[in-house]
């Protein structure tokens, strides 16, 4: 739980927010302070309700109420509030539908709340209609304020919970690993140390290295021993903010003042195991051991990652100290003398005399059973993220499908837990099929309530269920499934996950036609009958797969939010779309620019920190990272290098060209202000 010292600073920013946006200088609102009296205390102080405040404009007399959660996971409850306390009756059309925030005196709101995050209730011309609708807001607040607390989140256990987070991260949705972080948060259950183990994750996942170094309570962290994986992200983290850019230049005795600095905490990093760690972890270490003079350390640590095969990463700077190196053969005899050596080599093969697991159905029903260095053994995987010693083709499809028809609640949640993630993430990078394993995975999320992270999964599944070419009754079977609980889902505030759906049935091959063009008409038939509440930003991706499918939909230019006042114009603009699916990134570069053919989309799927790389996320306007099964070098060096970096809800290009489009109206509307304030 947030600390009183964190609640005390979040309690004075959303003051000092609200009185920015309620103050007389730019909101007339401001000059009548017993209109507005009631709602800036209640935005200030209540703790439950959403905060509303007001907006006028005396000279062109529009007047409107701004509506903001305080959390991002009750926006759909806000709205069913809205429509109960304000509804038609006295509020324009669109009061239903989150805004774009494209006006300048919207820019404090989605600085601090972000896109999407606030719904506008647009008040009549008429005195005694505006009078109405204050009351019906004020009334609003102060009911949903003095009612019971409750949790806008459906309660689970707190296995699943950290279950649905790991699905969440390796899915590419950082924003719903976020809810869930909060929601474990607030639940309790989970240590301090814990909750901040999760943080670091969902922080390394985005490449935001500056917010792990940063992060509050980080030295307490460290001092109580974390897993290697969260060893890793720190390092890693240390890598990008303080080494990189010295080595970038061979400026060796840079990176060694950097990791001398207090706040490094590389001394409480300094005794990782090398090949349990990433290249850029092995780095760090490294530079360390030369900064602490350990020259006879640093040569044989050379030499053992020399003999892995992990020697590439060896920085330039620290080569000379490979010349330094006894040969193989003395090496063995000197290992017992180098405390890096010698935690180092004999504990991947500890763990793998343990675990003796030569395929994932071994794998599997080692998680099932609690075996701890099978736990080991998944997470060494999410740390190399280059390989494993467990090849997917050394089990069957049919093999695999049995474990899981073997498994007891208890055992599948293990395994969602722990196992699925890495064995997901291995199919993402080889050519090896599970159909009917995809199929019988699918069958149990569905069967589940369809929340956000179990959507995230499915997503995934349904790309690599298409990627392995299925035969017309498996498809059909497959998507006949899928769609058993559309109708429970499929919405426009879920619009994105639905449009991403269709989107990979177009991409693929459909060995059934008729069955793909059913699926789309499912997902997409709730979206056009409440098309004038979608997203501006959907409506392109959603009119072209109407009619790449021939499903006979029109769809509308714009919403009718959108009417009543042009919306900024883009321009030219760069920006760099990242991920390591190439056909999610081409669908997305071609639909951006066929709507705005001045924009420039550069696409990149590396998996290192290049100099191209650096060069593109500096040069962009903003950047369009997909966190799904990145490579944490690259998302790093984004999050480094880039102006602005934009995480899209889901990694299909539906989700992706409505972030990059929704950031390109924000950008454009950016630069209308500041040509305003010239």
């Amino acid at each position: 739980m947030a600390s009183e010292e964190e609640a005390a600073q979040q309690a004075a920013g959303t003051e000092q927010f609200v009185d920015h946006f309620l103050h007389r200088d730019r909101n007339d609102a401001g000059k009548y302070p017993r209109g507005i009296t009631l709602l800036r205390d209640a935005a200030v102080k209540y703790r439950k309700s959403p905060m509303v405040l007001p907006w006028l404009n005396e000279k062109t007399q529009r007047m409107a109420y701004y509506v903001i959660p305080r959390q991002r996971e009750e926006l759909t409850a806000v709205r069913d509030l809205l429509v109960a306390f304000v509804g038609p009756s006295f509020a324009k059309y669109g009061y239903d539908a989150p805004a774009a925030l494209n006006k300048p005196h919207e820019a404090a709101i989605l600085q601090r709340y972000g896109a999407g995050s606030t719904f506008v209730v647009q008040a009549t011309a008429d005195t005694d209609e505006r009078k109405r609708l204050r009351t019906a807001l004020e009334r609003m607040v102060e009911v949903v304020e003095r009612a019971p607390r409750r949790s806008w989140s459906a309660p689970k256990p707190l296995g699943r919970l950290l279950a649905d987070f790991e699905a969440a991260l390796l899915s590419g949705a950082p924003q719903t690993a976020q809810a869930l972080l909060q929601q474990l948060d607030r639940q309790g259950g989970l240590s301090p140390a814990n909750v901040k183990h999760l943080e670091i994750r969902l922080w390394a996942a985005q490449g935001r290295a500056s917010e792990v170094l940063a992060l509050r309570g980080l030295r307490e962290v460290l001092l109580q021993d974390p897993p290697v994986l969260v060893k890793d992200m720190v390092l890693s983290a240390l890598f990008t903010v303080r080494i990189e850019p010295a080595l970038a230049e061979g400026d060796l005795a840079r990176a060694v003042d950097a990791l001398k600095a207090p706040d490094s905490y590389l001394s409480l990093l300094a005794d990782g195991n090398l090949l349990a760690l990433s290249e850029q972890a092995i780095t760090v270490l490294l530079v360390g051991m030369h900064a602490r003079g350990e020259e006879e350390g640093l040569s044989r640590s050379i030499a053992l990652l020399d003999a892995e095969g992990q020697g590439d990463g060896v920085p330039e700077a620290l080569a000379f100290y490979r010349r330094q190196a006894p040969t193989a053969g003395s090496r063995e005899k000197e290992s017992t003398q180098s405390d890096v050596a010698s935690a180092a080599e004999p504990e991947v093969e500890e763990v793998l005399a343990e675990t003796a697991l030569s395929t994932w159905a071994e794998v599997f029903a080692a998680v099932a059973q609690g075996d701890k260095a099978a736990f080991d053994l998944c997470r060494r995987m999410d740390i190399g993220r280059g390989g494993t010693s467990v090849p997917p083709n050394s089990v069957s499809d049919g093999e695999m499908v049995e474990v899981f028809g073997s498994l007891t609640d208890v055992e599948y949640e293990a395994i969602w837990q722990y196992a699925l993630g890495p064995f997901l993430q291995e199919l993402t990078r080889t050519e090896v099929t599970f159909p009917h394993t995809l199929t019988t995975i699918m069958r149990s999320i569905v069967n589940q309530r369809c929340d956000p992270a179990n959507l995230a999964v499915l997503d995934l599944l349904l790309e690599l269920f298409l990627r392995s070419a299925p035969q017309a009754a498996e498809y059909e079977e497959f998507l006949e499934q899928l769609s058993v609980r559309f109708d429970e889902w499929v919405a426009p505030e879920t619009a994105g996950q639905a449009l991403d759906f269709v989107d990979r049935l177009a991409a693929w091959a459909a060995p059934a036609p008729a069955a793909r063009v059913q699926t789309a008409q499912l997902l997409l038939a709730p979206l056009h009958l409440h098309m004038r509440r979608l997203d501006v930003a959907y409506l392109p991706t959603a009119r072209s797969l109407s009619d790449e499918l021939g499903l006979g939909l029109d769809w509308p230019e714009q919403t009718a939010s959108r009417t009543e006042e042009s919306g900024p114009v883009v321009e030219t603009a760069q920006i760099l779309v990242y991920g390591l699916d190439e056909g999610v990134l081409q669908r997305v570069h071609d639909s951006i620019t066929r709507q705005f053919p001045r924009v420039k989309v550069v696409l990149s799927a590396e998996k290192v920190a290049s100099k191209h790389l650096k060069e593109t996320a500096r040069n962009s306007d903003f950047s369009v990272v997909i966190t799904q099964c990145a490579a944490h070098a690259a998302t790093n060096c984004i999050g480094q290098y880039a102006k602005e970096v934009v995480y899209p809800r889901g990694a299909g290009s539906a989700s992706v060209t409505h972030a990059a489009i929704t950031a390109l109206y924000e950008h454009a509307a950016r630069q209308d202000r500041s040509v305003h304030l010239r």
